[in-house]
């Protein structure tokens, strides 16, 4: 676990998914899981947490497959965005696509039938606010990189995890997300409200200014792209002839091969399509 903040650690899953652990005098509230299905037995000792100590929360910061996989088997209470107890479309098992599955498990088990969360205990609506000890925490929902975004922002010690709002060198997630409010999320992150704040990514860790205004320009640029798209009432195969543009774009051109980033992009694309353009055509 790497400490970034008194008495807050940030950890790689097996998925490749970066998580929070913030510890209290006998809890813990998790920020997405630390491990993967099956492995939250070690999660404690791998963290470097007393035994005695229970996590009580878990904070899942958005319907993302791999985020849900995460969740799978942590005995935590779980807090959610409204929107993630909403059923979405189904994934096909049978394609085995890039969030899915983890370039850093050795051996990635397919899940079937996981398109919804686990039915969380609490779940709020724009904010909500959590105690641990002394130190508060304000969820705040933003929806512009996933309909269920969650940021968890620690004002006293100047902590944010904002999900996949950002994502460094790396194509990003566009199957659920909101473009228009995604650029107002990053703006916002750029504003004096969150100067002097460590700002965690769930896929690049820790993510500095220079990054942010990276995907500023980024989701400007696919957001151009989807515009021109729809002024055209545009067919999925030419929505889907985009991908080669957002890989140079995201300088993921000399990956554009890649298993893991082909398959998130074309899935993420297909699935905007899907519930943005064919369900309201």
């Amino acid at each position: 676990m790497k400490e970034i903040a008194a008495n807050i650690g940030i950890e790689q899953n097996s998925l490749g998914l970066i998580g929070g652990i913030i510890k209290g005098e006998n809890q813990v509230i998790l920020v997405d899981s630390p491990f993967k299905k099956g492995d939250c037995g070690n999660w404690k000792t791998s963290s470097n947490i007393n035994e005695n100590e229970e996590p009580c929360y878990l904070i899942v910061l958005d319907t993302n497959y791999d985020r849900l996989l995460s969740v799978k088997g942590c005995d935590c209470v779980i807090v959610v965005q409204n929107n993630a107890v909403t059923p979405i479309r189904g994934r096909n098992p049978a394609l085995k696509l890039g969030d899915e599955t983890s370039q850093h498990s050795e051996n990635p088990e397919p899940v079937i039938n996981l398109n919804r969360l686990i039915p969380p205990e609490i779940s709020f609506e724009k904010h909500f606010r959590m105690f641990l000890d002394d130190m508060q925490l304000d969820l705040e929902h933003h929806a512009g990189s996933n309909h269920a975004g969650v940021w968890v922002i620690i004002p006293d010690l100047k902590v944010v995890f904002v999900g996949d709002t950002v994502v460094a060198d790396q194509p990003p997630f566009l199957a659920y997300s909101n473009l228009e409010l995604w650029e107002e999320d990053l703006k916002l992150l750029t504003s004096d409200q969150f100067k002097g704040y460590q700002i965690i990514s769930s896929r690049s860790g820790l993510v500095d200014q220079s990054q942010i205004a990276e995907m500023m320009r980024t989701i400007a640029f696919i957001r151009q792209l989807f515009d021109e798209l729809k002024v055209k009432n545009a067919n999925l195969e030419e929505w889907l002839a985009i991908i080669p543009q957002i890989s140079a774009k995201t300088n993921q051109l000399e990956l554009f091969n890649s298993e893991l980033f082909y398959n998130r992009l074309h899935w993420g694309i297909t699935t905007y399509y899907d519930l943005n353009i064919r369900e309201r055509g």
